[in-house]
């Protein structure tokens, strides 16, 4: 066990913690990230076959029409986006007969951009900024406790197989409520209306997986179809066009399946089933794809618990917990009121955090 002294402990290495760090690096705060995971990124995922072809299977879309925070930050940032492609007719598939009903896809859909490259490059261009000494990867937290004006972190590095002790002024969680409940001790412990506010913080993507077909060129295009799917039957809820600016074509969608019913099949037949499924929409030509990319996020513990694994039926109540402890803050998308679930949502939950962090600092 050894002992590192950092003024802030940021602990989530996700879009939130990242953000945070940033602004935190400008202002020559000290700070240092803890990250469970070897990457940076938390619910990013962008699979990345080269630099014309990347599928995100985390996060993919913003809408700068009302999103104006992650809207200014990737002007600033010089990152180059395209409009989610959305002409011609999307597809509603009500039962398991033939009858397949279409309509106009501007007629439903709001404007939306993804980022070229992926949502990677928004992490990684954000990293930049951030000294290599400052984030520790492969660190698993376990307990948080207050000392007088201090916390001690105590953590164990996964990678060297050794435990590691912080000393913060402040703590900041980055990770989804429920997360930090399960995996992390506080003592003292969070009082009752804190706890439960947390509790019912339901981890944004919690029940959800997600998949990508890579094709050599959009032929639903050549249908007059957008790609577009809403379906009640499954095993996919909703479909969308990921092709890339200049690589190949793609479609991705989002289960209806729920977590138990993935976890009773193999990996294998989910993706056969979503293939008979998007065959039955599209035609025989679905069954020419390249590659087949796929995320269960029910299973990856370093997200979500098992209170997580149901689908969220109705938007959460998200925003920051009720009476936190003093100097701990709270950083994620989860913890954001106005746009909680959303890219948009962890990065204003940043920058609120980022405000009341540099205030305090300038007092002293």
């Amino acid at each position: 066990m050894y002992k590192m002294n950092d003024h802030i402990i940021i602990i989530g290495g996700g879009i939130a913690g990242l953000r945070l760090a940033s602004l935190l690096q400008k202002e020559n705060i000290p700070y240092k990230i803890l990250e469970a995971r070897e990457h940076l990124g938390g619910r990013v995922l962008t699979q990345i076959e080269d630099e014309k072809n990347y599928f995100d299977l985390g996060p993919t879309w913003y809408w700068p029409e009302k999103e104006p925070t992650i809207t200014q930050l990737i002007k600033d940032l010089n990152i180059p986006t395209m409009e989610q492609f959305n002409n011609g007719k999307s597809l509603l598939q009500l039962s398991n007969d033939s009858n397949i009903k279409s309509f106009d896809s501007d007629a439903v859909n709001s404007k939306s951009y993804r980022i070229i490259g992926g949502v990677k490059k928004l992490i990684d261009v954000l990293k930049k900024d951030i000294p290599n000494e400052s984030i520790h990867t492969h660190t698993i937290v376990e307990k948080v406790t207050k000392n007088n004006d201090n916390y001690t972190i105590d953590a164990f590095n996964n990678e060297t197989k050794k435990s590691i002790s912080y000393t913060a002024n402040k703590v900041v969680l980055c990770l989804p409520p429920r997360l930090l409940l399960e995996n992390i001790t506080f003592s003292p412990k969070f009082n009752q209306e804190t706890y439960l506010d947390l509790l019912n913080k339901p981890t944004w993507m919690g029940a959800q997986a997600k998949i990508v077909l890579t094709y050599k060129s959009p032929f639903w295009r050549e249908q007059n179809l957008s790609g577009n799917v809403i379906s009640w039957v499954g095993p996919l809820r909703e479909v969308y066009d990921a092709t890339t600016d200049e690589g190949n074509a793609a479609l991705f969608g989002f289960f209806s399946l729920s977590p138990e019913s993935r976890s009773k099949l193999t990996e294998q037949e989910i993706k056969t089933k979503v293939v008979n499924q998007l065959t039955t929409l599209f035609g025989d030509e679905i069954q020419n794809y390249q590659s087949i990319y796929y995320k269960d996020w029910s299973q990856d513990t370093y997200m979500t618990t098992s209170g997580d694994k149901l689908n969220i039926e109705s938007f959460p109540t998200y925003g920051p917990p009720i009476n936190p402890p003093e100097r701990i803050y709270f950083a994620g998308t989860e913890y954001d009121q106005k746009n909680g679930g959303h890219l948009e949502g962890a990065l204003n939950s940043a920058h609120s955090t980022f405000k009341q962090i540099s205030s305090e600092y300038n007092k002293h």
